[in-house]
């Protein structure tokens, strides 16, 4: 799976969870879900999920990296790694 299919699959995702993207620091849109704030990293290599629960620390750019992922995953793996995420 190519880097703007997986992005748009998490986004969807957290759309459908309820999230709101929100832009707190141009030019970066983050989402928001009960409080917590997320981020959707792609890179040449992997893509990572950054996760804050500090609007202050998100308006900064200050996340905790989630796992580093591979691309070569399904939709489904994808979806059930993010609600996995969302359940701790």
């Amino acid at each position: 799976m190519k880097a703007p299919e997986v992005k748009q699959i998490v986004e969807n995702r957290f759309r459908e969870l309820g999230a709101s993207k929100i832009l707190l620091s141009p030019p970066d849109y983050y989402w928001e879900l009960q409080g917590e704030f997320y981020k959707v990293t792609i890179l040449s290599d992997f893509w990572t999920i950054e996760w804050t629960d500090n609007r202050s620390y998100a308006s900064n750019q200050c996340f905790e990296d989630v796992d580093p992922m591979q691309y070569d995953l399904t939709e489904q793996q994808i979806v059930d790694y993010i609600n996995e995420l969302l359940q701790h």
